[in-house]
């Protein structure tokens, strides 16, 4: 048990709450600083305060501050390497404190891209962290491309957060191809819908399941639309509670992602975790995960993505049983949550 208390600064997200939710049972006192606290439900040794991270918010530093100066704890875990990062460095400068920054996909392999301004800011953040964890052995290279003087650095993916007992029975898969990214234009989810109605005229017993939203939602059904895809072939279900989600991974024989750019995806762990044989695009961080033609396909060209769909159909049942196994395996090694959890643990003792 850590009895100091810890000071967590995030995003009112699905993935910081999960990852503060998980370290809760080992530490006696958290603080969490996050955007947003309506309607937030802690566990009851955490207190939330909130701050408008805005990079442009020139008070923010000064919140924090404040709000820090209550407390006795002198660890800082800061969840994502943006204006989180920036403003809370920026208000603890000169003062003593320990620094664990873990990066997300977002902040190393893309905002840097958005101009000079961010990618400073990215590397103001790497190189004033005591100790940095990214979640893919590539996003730890670009981490140390950005900034080659990164004092400590640990490659830690979150897992999954629950493992199922069993997942290898084909049995209870029905022809269901599940794609569950967020609908912008960084994920590809038209190149999904595109492939998949050519597919579907040598599969009609195949279905494809849309979940999540986003800016591009109405516009993708409107693309399903014009392609003559009709409810029964197509399926929008919205965003999804996490049972809602396993329900769908228990369903689903496949699961599809084709991100432009991707570090270690939560919802890729917990495809093959459930037994979905994934078809990805070639990014470093899957390739981690997924060797082509072996537990999964790479897709090397959107082009031919249609392609890799049927390849994927035409497996026979014993080598996706083998896929399932493997992929089974891998998960309960290498991303189990409890797990992991206890590796961010022990780098706060």
């Amino acid at each position: 048990m850590i009895k100091q208390t810890i000071i967590l600064v995030g995003s009112n997200s699905v993935h910081t709450l999960r990852y503060l939710v998980g370290i809760s049972p080992f530490v006696n006192n958290i603080v969490f600083i996050t955007n947003n606290i309506n309607g937030l439900e802690l566990p009851n040794n955490v207190v939330a305060h909130e701050v408008n991270f805005s990079l442009y918010n020139l008070r923010a530093r000064f919140q924090i501050a404040k709000i820090i100066s209550n407390y006795e704890g002198n660890i800082i875990h800061i969840q994502q390497a943006n204006s989180y990062a920036y403003h809370t460095l920026k208000a603890i400068k000169g003062k003593n404190f320990k620094t664990i920054l873990t990066t997300w996909g977002s902040d190393i392999l893309v905002l840097p891209k958005h101009g000079r301004i961010f990618a400073n800011m990215v590397k103001f953040n790497l190189a004033n962290s005591d100790i940095i964890t990214s979640d893919s052995l590539y996003m730890s290279s670009k981490i140390k491309e950005l900034c080659p003087k990164v004092k400590e650095l640990h490659t830690i993916n979150f897992g999954i957060q629950n493992i199922p007992a069993n997942t290898t029975d084909l049995s209870v898969k029905e022809n269901i191809i599940l794609s569950n990214r967020l609908h912008k234009p960084l994920y590809n989810i038209d190149k999904i819908i595109l492939a998949f109605a050519k597919v579907i005229t040598n599969h009609p017993e195949y279905k494809l399941v849309i979940a999540a939203s986003g800016t591009e939602t109405m516009l993708l059904k409107e693309l399903s639309r014009n392609l003559g895809l009709n409810d029964n072939q197509i399926i929008f279900t919205g965003m999804l509670s996490y049972n809602e989600l396993v329900s769908w991974y228990q369903r689903a024989k496949y699961f599809i992602s084709i991100p432009i750019s991707d570090s270690t995806s939560s919802s890729l762990l917990e495809a093959i975790a459930y037994g979905c044989y994934p078809i990805l695009s070639n990014l470093p961080a899957n390739i981690e995960w997924v060797m082509d033609d072996t537990n999964g396909i790479i897709n090397q060209n959107l082009d031919n993505l249609d392609m890799d769909i049927i390849k994927a159909i035409n497996l026979s049942d014993n080598n996706l049983t083998k896929s399932m196994n493997f992929n089974y395996n891998l998960i309960k090694q290498k991303a189990v949550f409890s797990n992991n959890i206890q590796k961010f643990i022990n780098l706060y003792t």
